[in-house]
């Protein structure tokens, strides 16, 4: 069974923003973007295209000093949405931020016009970004 194309866009995306590829995020993405972020993270909220997109993903990247680990433990899609499950280990200061987190996608066209990210890590681990 071969990869349905959203689940190797979502991928494709992934190695992007690991990446800072904006250029590559770019053509991945809705221009306006709707990026919503909730749990225990740096710049929880909603933001819009790139600009915003790269905002949160590369403060978490700046406080980790990069010492970030993804491992995608499932990613589904049809045409207009996806669900992605991921663990996510993130080294602060010494200190470790072991979760799991949750992404919703919705496409339009072909590319990324909205998502979802939650972590879920308790929201006492606020403290792993102080």
């Amino acid at each position: 069974m071969s990869e349905h194309p959203n689940v190797t866009l979502i991928n494709d995306m992934t190695c992007a923003a690991v990446a800072g590829d904006k250029a590559a995020l770019a053509k991945l993405f809705h221009d306006d973007l709707r990026f919503h972020v909730s749990g225990p993270l740096p710049k929880a909220g909603d933001h819009v295209g790139v600009e915003g997109f790269l905002d949160v993903i590369g403060t978490i990247f700046e406080l980790t000093s990069g010492d970030v680990k993804l491992e995608q433990q499932f990613c589904i899609a049809d045409d207009e949405w996806a669900s992605e499950w991921e663990h996510a280990v993130l080294g602060r200061n010494g200190k470790t931020l072991d979760t799991y987190n949750s992404f919703v996608y919705r496409f339009d066209g072909g590319r990324i016009a909205e998502m979802w990210m939650a972590c879920t890590a308790p929201a006492s681990n606020v403290s792993f970004w102080n």
